[in-house]
């Protein structure tokens, strides 16, 4: 007589291969995963950067001030797509989502970052200077904090 099906122990056997390809597949997708959001987080930074240049070069050498960037007019005006990625917690950062810088230098320090997602945009208060940051206090894949890139 022929047996039709598998036997529990093959049934065993393949779960657990299973198992243990799974216990190798998913960190490394996870890893992945975290890698693309610093990468994409990075690549709209930049592309914030480059509006913020291209606005510089439009306006004979003045940076926006922080009210210009906070509406996204830089966005408006065709110079780039509106600007949208995640932080680390996968919030989603737009352009909108600007914090000012406290001290008005044009450049973000460490104690400047107040961790609530977005952006923080530093202009001197003649706005010949700007800098922007991720608004984040953790790090990012290869251990550089959010606020250094």
């Amino acid at each position: 007589m022929k047996r039709k099906g598998f036997t529990l122990v093959e049934l065993a056997i393949v779960i657990a291969i299973l198992g243990i390809l799974a216990m190798y597949a998913i960190p490394k997708y996870q890893g992945m995963v975290e890698e693309a959001r610093t990468a994409q987080a990075k690549a709209q930074l930049g592309t914030f950067r480059s509006a913020l240049a291209i606005y510089y070069a439009k306006n004979h050498g003045v940076f926006p001030d922080y009210n210009t960037v906070n509406s996204g007019a830089i966005f408006a005006e065709g110079t780039v797509p509106y600007v949208e990625a995640t932080d680390q917690n996968n919030n989603v950062v737009k352009s909108n989502n600007v914090v000012p810088a406290t001290d008005g230098d044009g450049v973000v320090q460490a104690s400047e970052i107040t961790d609530v997602g977005g952006w923080v945009y530093d202009v001197k208060t003649d706005l010949t200077q700007a800098d922007v940051r991720i608004n984040a206090k953790g790090n990012g894949v290869n251990g550089t904090p959010w606020y250094q890139y």
